[in-house]
């Protein structure tokens, strides 16, 4: 399993560079669009579009290094109060249900792909196609499901050994 996470985590913080180039396009793009517009009252043609479709790729391509890095939020107030054994158990037991859910996303992602190539739809402004984007988000609810999964493994991994959280002794 420490194989899996570690190539896995390699994958996701691979993945994580072009949202970080993603944002500085998008960045970049308003602020030339915001200096133009203030000096020479003309706009950067398809900014909204652009800075739209950039964050389904920025958002997309970190669930999974989210994931790994427990950055998500979590409201586990009650299951903070089970016993550890219970803790873990119930917390592998809430990612597998998450990681049904995000699998169901996942393929419906994949087969929004193949829709929106034989449709053609495209942005309104620049026309970009929409099959590349929906991609992308199948990619990314894929790489979050088996990072969902490697998560519950690890609790249930745990589950033998498990400890009390610190302060509820």
């Amino acid at each position: 399993m420490k194989k899996f996470r570690s190539g896995l985590e390699k994958f996701c913080h691979a993945i994580r560079y072009i949202s970080m180039v993603v944002l500085m396009y998008a960045v970049i793009v308003t602020v030339i669009d915001v200096i133009l517009h203030l000096f020479t009252n003309y706009r950067v043609l398809g900014n909204m579009e652009m800075v739209e479709l950039g964050m389904i790729i920025m958002i997309y391509l970190c669930f999974g290094v989210t994931q790994l890095e427990n950055g998500h939020v979590r409201v586990d107030f009650f299951v903070n109060k089970l016993p550890p054994k219970g803790r873990c158990a119930m917390n592998g037991i809430l990612q597998l249900v998450c990681a049904f859910f995000c699998l169901l996303l996942t393929i419906q992602s994949f087969k929004q792909v193949s829709t929106n190539y034989s449709v053609g739809k495209a942005s309104q402004i620049l026309h970009l196609p929409y099959w590349p984007f929906s991609l992308i988000m199948g990619v990314g609810f894929a790489v979050y499901t088996l990072a969902i999964i490697l998560t519950a493994l690890e609790y249930f991994q745990e589950l033998p050994n498990a400890k009390p959280i610190e302060g509820q002794e």
